[in-house]
């Protein structure tokens, strides 16, 4: 079995227990005395010991696997527009984030309708979070004519930052503009020899911003900041502002990855017909209300 719906609910759910009985594949990952299995391809927890020094950076190359985030330190949300706030009070998270986020426990920490329990895109940049692999999954850095390639060990899928000078589009879902996307539109360049840019916007408003379920608008302009300051490791700011919801621009995500060299990612899919079967035949009947 892939790493599936199960321990990507539970991670969100934090049904951690639920997961680990459901699912036969993660139990059988687990070594003796319930040590994870590892090798040289695989790395579970913590950072292996880097070189001291780590060496230089490559200038200008983010090329190879990057493990991450760790470290996260974000700011708070600012406090949102009154349009922001009709659509968060429409959207249930689960568990501790959704009730921080709302100031207390305004609801049943069992009731969701977050749109990833049935497989629906994460989209951008909730995908960052790597939530499903206990916020450490893996993304991949290559490359095309004229654009880079960024794919991610979560959903498998990718995103094209276009490196070419062209322009992001100023509207989407109008006519004579493009649809918004749940990746978004994104152009990015080089600000020195080790610090990537790319902006993005045009995403899809069906999304979450994160677990809680703040929400971004489609006219939300997202800028990520990626420094390499030597070979092993990688810092990213995200920051995002979205004057449609949001009174402020603010730092939402700040973390680090590290360069595995060796490192193999496993398939971390949302499947579809799994996210039913949870639903039906575990969530529901232990009382997690899905809507």
């Amino acid at each position: 079995m892939r790493n599936s719906i199960l321990a990507s609910l539970a991670a969100v759910a934090a049904l951690l227990a639920v997961a680990y009985v459901a699912d036969p594949a993660a139990q059988g990952r687990q070594g003796q005395g319930g040590q994870r299995i590892t090798g040289e391809g695989f790395v579970f927890g913590g950072v292996p010991k880097m070189p001291n020094p780590p060496g230089p950076a490559p200038k200008r190359d983010l090329s190879g696997a990057w493990v991450g985030p760790q470290n996260n330190k974000a700011d708070p949300a600012p406090p949102m527009t009154p349009a922001g706030q009709a659509v968060f009070k429409e959207r249930r998270g689960y568990g501790a984030a959704t009730q921080l986020a709302r100031g207390g426990p305004e609801q049943q920490p069992g009731e969701s309708n977050d749109p990833f329990i049935t497989c629906d895109p994460l989209g951008f940049p909730r995908n960052l979070l790597a939530h499903a692999i206990s916020s450490r999954g893996g993304m991949l850095f290559g490359s095309a004519p004229n654009r880079m390639l960024i794919a991610y060990e979560q959903q498998r899928i990718w995103r094209e930052i276009f490196m070419d000078g062209r322009a992001l589009p100023k509207q989407v879902d109008v006519r004579g503009a493009p649809e918004s996307r749940y990746y978004g539109y994104s152009a990015g360049h080089w600000e020195n020899d080790n610090t990537l840019v790319i902006e993005t916007t045009g995403v899809d408003e069906r999304a979450w911003l994160d677990e809680a379920g703040h929400p971004l608008s489609s006219s939300a302009h997202i800028t990520e900041r990626y420094t390499r300051p030597d070979q092993y490791n990688l810092q990213l700011m995200v920051t995002v502002d979205d004057p449609k919801y949001y009174t402020k621009p603010w730092t939402w995500m700040r973390a680090n990855f590290y360069w595995m060299k060796a490192q193999e990612f496993s398939e971390s899919f949302c499947v579809p017909s799994e996210a039913i079967e949870y639903r039906d035949s575990l969530a529901k009947p232990s009382g997690i209300k899905i809507q």
